[in-house]
C-alpha cells in the first residue's frame, strides 16, 4: 500500500510548470504527508481544462452513510478496481493525478520495529500517482466533500524486498489521457500497463518518519538500515 508520500516545499514552484495548472497552497507540501488530510491533485472536469484542487486523501464513496471509513480507502488495487462497487464507476470520468516526489514503504524486521524506506525517481523529479476521486454529499444542504484514493499494483524488484505493493506512477506522456474525461475506462486502464515504476530508486530512512508530526527534510535523510537509529521516537 501507499500510506505516506512526499512533496517537498521547494517543488511547489515547479508544480505549475510541470502540470500546467496553478500551484497548490503551501499547506500541500511536506516530507511526510499522511492520509486524512487535504492533498493537492490535478483533475480535469468535463468541459474544462485541468486544474489543481485540494482533495481529502481517503476516498468516501458517494453511497457512504458517513465518513467513518474514509481513512481505510486510501488505496485501490488495480487488479480489482474495475469490479469494485466503490471504484468501478470512477474509472470512467473521475480520474485524477496526485503529484509527488517520493513515497514511503515499511520493511518488516526479524526483531524490532519496521524499517522505513523512501522511494523516488532520479534527481528527485516530480511525478504523478494514478488516482481516482469522488464527491460525497449525503444531503443537499450539506457541503460536498471531495476525496481521492491512489491506485496500487504488485511491487517491482526495487520495492518488493521492502513491501509487496506499490503505487502506480504514470508516464508523463500518459497523464493528459488519464485526466481526459472523454476517454473511457478501458482505454484509461490500458495506460497503466506502462508506468515509470521501473525507474524508482530507494533508500532507508530514519524511523522518525513514523510520527506524522515530523514533516521536515530529515524524513528523507538516508540511514544505515543495520545501524542505530536515533530518530526512532519523538520529534527530530
Amino acid at each position: 500500500m501507499c500510506g505516506r508520500y512526499t512533496l517537498a516545499p521547494g517543488n511547489l514552484a515547479l508544480f505549475a510548470d510541470r502540470f500546467l495548472v496553478p500551484a497548490p497552497p503551501e499547506s500541500a507540501a511536506g516530507y511526510n504527508l499522511p492520509p486524512g488530510r487535504p492533498v493537492a491533485t490535478v483533475v480535469q472536469r468535463p468541459g474544462a481544462l485541468p486544474s489543481c484542487e485540494m482533495f481529502h486523501w481517503g476516498l468516501i464513496p458517494a453511497w457512504a452513510q458517513s465518513t467513518e471509513r474514509q481513512y481505510k480507502m486510501i488505496n485501490a488495487r488495480i487488479e480489482t478496481v474495475a469490479e469494485s462497487r466503490a471504484y468501478s464507476g470512477l474509472l470512467k470520468q473521475h480520474r485524477c493525478l496526485l503529484p509527488a516526489d517520493g513515497f514511503f514503504e515499511w520493511q518488516p524486521q526479524q526483531q524490532g520495529p519496521k524499517q522505513p524506506w523512501w522511494f523516488h525517481l532520479p534527481d528527485g523529479e516530480l511525478f504523478a500517482f494514478a488516482a481516482l476521486w469522488t464527491s460525497w454529499q449525503p444531503q443537499p444542504d450539506v457541503e460536498a466533500v471531495e476525496s481521492c484514493t491512489i491506485l496500487t499494483t504488485a511491487a517491482n524488484t526495487v520495492v518488493e524486498p521492502v513491501h509487496g505493493r506499490m503505487p502506480l506512477i504514470l508516464r508523463r506522456e500518459d497523464e493528459p489521457d488519464w485526466l481526459d474525461p472523454t476517454i473511457g475506462a478501458q482505454q484509461a486502464t490500458s495506460l497503466l500497463a506502462s508506468s515509470v515504476n521501473d525507474r524508482l530508486i530507494g533508500r532507508a530512512v530514519g524511523r522518525g518518519v513514523n510520527n506524522t508530526r515530523n514533516q521536515g527534510p530529515q524524513c528523507i535523510i538516508e540511514v544505515d538500515p543495520n545501524g542505530p537509529d536515533r530518530t526512532a521516537s519523538g520529534l527530530f
